[in-house]
């Protein structure tokens, strides 16, 4: 006999996110709590709630069977009436709210509510069953905690060489020099020249300046402030012979440490100032009861060595309206010609690429 649930009609309703009510927050507590992949700060409540006083406009779809609502997926719309996630570029995970044994018809949804699709870059791949099959992206590479800092250790010594040297590099630099690791306090000197490190960062390499929005630094500063909300933000300053080496920003909940914002001098480049701040890091999470420390998108070096394992995610576009469908085939096709070689065949994928970033900043200029 076939699950009533799998045939009862979903329906969708488009709100601010200012207007769920009370039992709304509940339920999305609850999909949280109910979905390890759902544990990040990203996917808190009180984070889109922070996000939306610095930065309003985030609406959310909320989907019900019958009476029973069944699933959430914030978002913010560009131009064209595409969704995407509600911190932009902020956003290393985003995704549908919803517990794991439910599938929502996000399809259907988006098409009900007049929306044109949803583009998304990193959600978990657990999220296909609402339709968010896309391709498979860079995993989020995670610390896994839950043996504490000693355990992971353990583990990582016994599993990688390149860790072991880095650790007892680590060792040295203390051993050599007079360190001190601040956690959780807030320095604004410090936060500010950590914002300027970022933005010297993205000239160097000519990426576009995110902090030029204004937003982004507002919400980072309203994160370390927060006193109340489940997610909050967790500022790490490392001294070294008691100058400032290095300074980072991270995001927690009750259980995910999110590696952010990090930055050092150049002057102590070469005593791999990162390096240790992500050991202390680990250190003062796994004392705080974090299980997961997660760091971010990417399948660099240092993650590499670091990571317990990494958590895959899925990007591309649910395209439900005309233009979205016109974009995301041109989208395809460029990529197509842009792997077939030569300059000129590149030219398409280049403007697609540019497309999709001033829709995601909201700038021309990105």
């Amino acid at each position: 006999m076939q699950d009533a649930r799998q045939t009862m009609t979903q329906t969708a309703t488009l709100l601010p996110l200012p207007a769920l009510s009370a039992n709304d927050k509940a339920s999305w507590t609850s999909f949280r709590a109910e979905d390890p992949s759902l544990a990040s700060p990203y996917f808190a409540l009180s984070y889109l709630q922070t996000l939306e006083k610095v930065h309003p406009g985030i609406e959310v779809l909320k989907v019900c069977e019958g009476e029973r609502t069944v699933g959430f997926l914030p978002f913010r719309r560009d131009l064209i009436g595409t969704c995407r996630p509600p911190d932009g570029p902020l956003a290393d995970l985003h995704g549908v709210i919803a517990s794991p044994d439910s599938a929502i018809d996000l399809s259907t949804a988006l098409e009900t509510a007049g929306l044109g699709g949803y583009a998304f870059s990193a959600v978990p791949y657990q999220q296909a069953r609402h339709g968010l099959s896309g391709m498979t992206g860079e995993g989020n590479q995670i610390i896994d905690l839950s043996a504490g800092y000693d355990g992971w250790l353990a583990e990582r010594y016994e599993a990688n060489s390149a860790f072991r040297r880095t650790h007892r590099k680590i060792l040295k630099l203390f051993d050599d020099h007079e360190i001190e690791i601040t956690h959780d306090r807030f320095d604004p000197r410090v936060f500010n020249r950590l914002i300027e490190l970022k933005q010297d960062g993205y000239a160097s390499a000519g990426h576009f300046d995110v902090f030029s929005l204004g937003w982004p630094q507002a919400l980072l500063d309203a994160l370390c402030h927060e006193e109340t909300g489940e997610v909050r933000g967790v500022m790490s300053v490392m001294k070294i012979n008691g100058e400032v080496a290095a300074a980072c920003l991270c995001m927690r909940s009750a259980s995910v440490l999110h590696y952010w914002y990090p930055g050092y001098e150049k002057a102590f480049a070469d005593l791999k100032p990162g390096h240790a701040m992500l050991f202390s890091l680990a250190e003062w999470a796994a004392g705080e009861g974090i299980s997961e420390f997660h760091l971010g998108l990417g399948n660099v070096q240092y993650k590499r060595q670091m990571a317990s394992y990494a958590a895959p995610v899925r990007q591309g576009v649910l395209a439900v309206a005309t233009p979205q469908k016109i974009l995301t085939r041109f989208n395809a096709w460029s990529q197509a010609r842009e792997a077939s070689g030569g300059r000129l065949f590149a030219l398409p994928a280049k403007l697609a690429r540019k497309v999709d970033r001033v829709a995601l900043m909201g700038r021309l200029s990105a």
